[in-house]
């Protein structure tokens, strides 16, 4: 083959020379020196462009930058205004202080509801709040009352005591309260805090929402919460810091409701382009020019505005254009030295390869177009050939490959010389004397692809022999064998390890393959792993072994590893004793399905949790209770017909099995419907006890001797069974029935004043009154008096 392609290669060659006899190529050098030189170009054009969009990407930036903090501080402002409005729907949706609203405290009790309230409820609201809500209180008009946590006064001592505004007297701060407002927030106010250890005045801005919410008309009352503007400094800090702006904050309206400290105000020109929910200005203020970033808030409307001075951002705007500067004179000057240098320096290998072709007597008839052109013309015939015969040997080695592999693990073996030779022709390499056989199944790829196509299933194969050959195991040689559209054979040559035992590194093999295609592949499979055998005679043998330890999935189908090794079999029987079956067959005779599944649970337990029993002792498990369902369920009953009428075959949908776990659940579903099928039949008369159980005792109620002895004597069935039976059916105890009907008949009484607990605890079987309020007081949790009282609280609420 070798002297063909050689022979071929040679009249090519002559060929070509032939072709291009006489021709008179162009020098490259000069090429490749304009080339260079023209290189010199890059950086003018570079900096040229560097100079016209370097000041628009830096406001380009500080415009995102700008933005985005902007955007930033919206969402955390708009959060803590959230918070607010939820804890204004907390507070005002208390029933209480709609009651509060509408009593004037004119008395001690009132009084004492006011301090009720605010122990209970405005504590309990003091927590949901945060450092962004300093304080808040409740104004009651007709009570002429402020409430806050911890504190009830009236309002003129309330705002000369507590909180004070600097603009407004207590008249115009008392109109102010039984004004209308709806979730309004108030520009920043300065406020006087004269009972807090702090005395000095804080900036604050007030929320308002006037009570009841949904009258407009009559005013009874506001609730206000104080926020903290220094928190919403504190936010704005980050902005102003890093661009050295000025933030605003401003309502729907155009009202300043906060600022920058120090900040000068805003013009009306600026207020007025604030149209839409988001965008940027290039505008004057105070004889500067500025750049104005604004957004929209989604809670509350109000514009969140950035106002930055250009002249911070263009003073770096100079100085990287002087920077760019200097760069490009160093590049010219740079650039020019080096442009001779590179363009010799690359000439001379071209120059040396030209030379070396043996171009002997002749001459090119065409002239080629430089160098380069002659030199591929010489070579490119030379690669196609060479790559039609690559691709050819390519095309046909993969499948001698596989197909020889196969044998081999079939137990094909031939004498140590031909072996070598066939090894050697086939590209097959085994450099090391250890040898062990992994059978990879696929077991489910719906993760991986849910269309489980035939090209699906062959990039399964194609993953994981890539995996195995190229990823993983570069220290080992290992080869893979398609043996089903699922089942992959990895013959895997171990390299020699003095420091440990070869099964050891198997063991690294697996975990690492199978832990890349569970995690990263999605794919459910397992693994079978041989035992570690010395010598190529011995392949076959180690391939048996890992087809009997993949067989058993079926008896321990939570492993999805299994190494021969671990599977000495011990037990040579299975267990299912007689008395097992017969309570089985018991058990869903009479439709106990717990008892079923405990019994199947203890039976399987026994089998299976040493995972000693072999996958064909499993199988004749499966056929012992498969014939246990068939001698249950006779062809002639009910039952079996509505087990079978899906075209179920209970053998046949048995023996599918191939875990242990998949055994369990298929077996429990079988035994479960059974069960169900023959506890239909018994559903009716199950339902008819029950009614007669319930009305005797609804008509024996108020018998002082009513239990469940008298219930065995009027039904004529024993206690026991009457017991068992009301608390499996119906799921409470019988006594706790009679309670509750007992307690029902005694409420409906306790509606007539004329009777006392005494004549009602007779009247519902009870033979003194005071076991009748302790039974009442268990199960209603108040006493029979308390109970009268609530009935006649809700009487009088009653138009």
């Amino acid at each position: 083959m070798s002297k063909l392609f050689y022979t071929r290669r040679i009249a090519m060659f002559s060929f070509i020379r032939k072709k291009n006899a006489g021709s008179k190529r162009r020098s490259l050098f000069i090429r490749m020196l304009v080339s260079n030189c023209l290189l010199l170009l890059l950086p003018i054009i570079i900096w040229f462009f560097f100079y016209t969009q370097f000041e628009h990407i830096m406001k380009a930036n500080a415009e995102r930058s700008n933005l985005g903090m902007l955007e930033q501080m919206r969402l955390n402002i708009d959060s803590n205004l959230r918070d607010i409005e939820h804890l204004s729907n907390q507070m005002i949706l208390n029933p209480k202080l709609r009651y509060l609203l509408d009593t004037p405290s004119k008395n001690l009790s009132e009084r004492y509801h006011l301090v009720q309230f605010s122990r209970d409820y405005l504590k309990m609201y003091s927590h949901m709040t945060n450092n962004f809500v300093y304080d808040f209180y409740i104004f009651l008009d007709r009570s002429d009352s402020v409430i806050k946590p911890n504190l009830v006064t009236d309002s003129h001592s309330f705002y000369d005591k507590y909180y004070s505004f600097d603009h407004l007297t207590y008249e115009e701060w008392r109109k102010q309260m039984i004004s209308y407002h709806s979730q309004t927030y108030l520009p920043a106010a300065t406020l006087q805090r004269n009972s807090s250890l702090k005395n000095d005045p804080m900036k604050v801005i007030t929320f308002m929402q006037s009570l009841p919410v949904e009258d407009t008309s009559t005013i009874k009352g506001s609730l206000v919460v104080l926020i903290d503007e220094a928190e919403i400094h504190e936010m704005t800090r980050k902005i102003e810091s890093a661009n050295g702006s000025s933030v605003y904050i401003v309502d729907q309206n155009h009202e300043l409701i906060s600022s920058t400290p120090g900040a000068s105000p805003l013009s009306k020109s600026i207020l007025n382009e604030l149209k839409s929910n988001t965008g940027l200005l290039n505008t004057h203020l105070n004889g500067q020019d500025v750049m104005v970033s604004f957004t929209t808030s989604e809670q509350v409307g109000w514009y969140y505005i950035d106002v930055m001075p250009l002249n911070l951002y263009l003073h770096k705007l100079k100085q990287m254009e002087h920077l760019a500067l200097w760069l490009l004179l160093l590049c010219i000057l740079v650039g020019s030295a080096a442009a001779y240098g590179i363009t010799y320096r690359n000439y001379f290998p071209i120059k040396r390869i030209v030379e070396a072709i043996p171009a002997g007597k002749f001459h090119p008839r065409k002239a080629a177009g430089d160098e380069f052109d002659y030199i591929m013309e010489m070579m490119k015939v030379s690669w196609d050939e060479e790559r039609s015969i690559k691709n050819k040997l390519t095309q046909q080695l993969p499948l001698l490959r596989s197909n020889y592999l196969h044998r081999v693990l079939q137990g094909y073996y031939e004498p140590p010389e031909q072996m070598k030779q066939s090894l050697e022709f086939m590209g097959i390499q085994f450099p090391f004397p250890h040898f062990a056989v992994i059978l990879v199944q696929v077991d489910d790829l719906t993760r991986f692809a849910p269309n489980q196509s035939e090209k699906q299933w062959a990039l399964v194969r194609f993953i994981i022999s890539n995996l195995a050959e190229d990823s993983i195991y570069d220290l080992h040689t290992i080869h893979t064998i398609d043996l089903e559209k699922n089942r992959l054979a990895l013959l895997v040559n171990l390299l020699p390890d003095q420091l440990g035992h070869p099964a050891c590194r198997v063991k690294d093999i697996v975990s690492e393959l199978h832990r890349i295609l569970e995690t990263r592949f999605k794919l459910e499979i397992s693994i079978a792993i041989s035992g570690v055998h010395e010598g190529q005679h011995q392949i076959g043998e180690a391939y048996l072994e890992a087809a009997a330890a993949l067989e058993y999935r079926m008896v321990n189908g939570q492993l999805s590893i299994f190494y021969y090794h671990d599977i000495r079999q011990q037990k040579l029987q299975y267990y299912y004793p007689v008395e097992t079956e017969l309570q089985l067959i018991n058990c869903v005779r009479s439709g106990d399905k717990e008892q079923v599944v405990l019994l199947l649970k203890q039976l399987f337990d026994m089998n299976f949790s040493d995972e000693s029993i072999t996958p064909e002792l499993g199988r004749c498990l499966l056929f012992s209770l498969a014939s246990t369902l068939l001698r249950i369920m006779t062809s002639d009953t009910p039952a079996y017909r509505r087990l079978t009428e899906g075209d179920i075959h209970p053998v046949r949908f048995l023996l599918s099995c191939k875990t242990t776990d998949e055994m369990f659940e298929k077996a429990k579903d079988l035994y479960l419907s059974a069960a169900e099928s023959f506890k239909l039949e018994r559903s009716d008369h199950s339902e008819q006890l029950l009614l007669q159980i319930q009305a005797c005792i609804q008509a024996n109620y108020a018998d002082p001797n009513m239990s469940l002895n008298l219930l065995s004597e009027h039904l004529q069935i024993t206690p026991q069974y009457i017991s068992q039976f009301f608390k499996r059916v119906s799921g409470q105890n019988l006594n706790d029935y009679l309670t509750v009907v007992r307690m029902d008949h005694a409420k409906e009484l306790m509606s007539d004043p004329g009777l006392t607990n005494a004549q009602i605890a007779k009247m519902v079987g009870y033979t003194s009154d005071s076991v009748f309020i302790r039974v009442f007081k268990k199960v209603e949790g108040i006493t029979p008096g308390k109970y009268r009282e609530s009935m006649t609280k809700c009487d009088r609420r009653i138009p």
